[in-house]
């Protein structure tokens, strides 16, 4: 019996955020701390990425903060430095990784011993109706939030791969940072679509209760109505026309 190869294990620059970045999926900064400036600069001289973790205690700002375990690569597409020295910065997220331990060491920001983190194998044979009755309720989910928030809801493309669909899913959901983080953390494609699925049909049933009560108030038009943030996000090509525009307009 073959044993299970081992996750390679490296040094990764770490950049604790109020903030879950999964694989696949933008990430866009303004750098500001001379700190994370000299991470990016040595990254991009480097030509290497560096780690989002979310924060566990502490801010963004200030004395370092204590990251979760479970964190995502950042691939650094494109950084434009402004005339005060603030970086404006698109990175993508690559693989995922666990933290082993983190040290400040000689530099001014958090330097992680990291291991990659891959997805379990799907254990259903034939995966393709779970999958359905998945990209049906995130659809619906999807219609809804547009409706509520009076928007129109665009064209998105739902990966067929169970991985890249739990991600693109926690990625785009509504969700409490600390949600998401878990759904980062999870390595079973099948539990993490499991529990997507009890989360969108939560949120489903609290946006119809929404929507039939704003379609019954007698409220004058112009009541405050409670605020509905909408983001939409899909994964990324970063070969695309439209990236690679962006890259060379960014560039110095």
């Amino acid at each position: 019996m073959s044993e299970e190869p081992t996750p390679p294990i490296y040094s990764l620059p770490l950049f604790p955020l109020h903030f879950v970045l999964f694989p696949q999926f933008p990430l866009q900064l303004q750098v500001f701390e001379d700190r994370y400036r000299a991470m990016i600069s040595e990254c991009i001289e480097r030509n290497q990425p560096f780690g989002v973790v979310l924060i566990a205690e502490g801010q963004e700002t200030g004395s370092p903060a204590v990251p979760h375990e479970v964190g995502c690569v950042a691939r650094i597409l494109a950084v434009k430095t402004l005339d005060d020295g603030r970086m404006n910065l698109l990175a993508v997220g690559e693989k995922r990784f666990r933290l082993l331990e983190y040290s400040e060491a000689d530099l001014p920001y958090l330097i992680g011993r990291v291991e990659a983190l891959d997805d379990g194998a799907w254990s259903e044979a034939e995966p393709e109706k779970p999958l359905r009755d998945i990209h049906r309720l995130f659809k619906k989910y999807l219609r809804l939030l547009a409706e509520c928030s009076g928007m129109s809801l665009p064209k998105l493309a739902l990966p067929d791969d169970p991985t890249a669909l739990g991600f693109c899913i926690a990625a785009v959901t509504q969700l409490p940072t600390t949600e998401k983080q878990r759904l980062l953390a999870m390595t079973d494609p099948q539990m993490r679509l499991k529990s997507e699925k009890r989360l969108l049909r939560q949120q489903i049933k609290e946006l119809e209760t929404l929507k039939s009560a704003t379609e019954e108030s007698t409220e004058p038009a112009d009541a405050e109505e409670p605020e509905i943030r909408v983001i939409f996000a899909e994964r990324l090509d970063p070969s695309s026309e439209f990236w690679t525009d962006y890259k060379h307009e960014a560039r110095n």
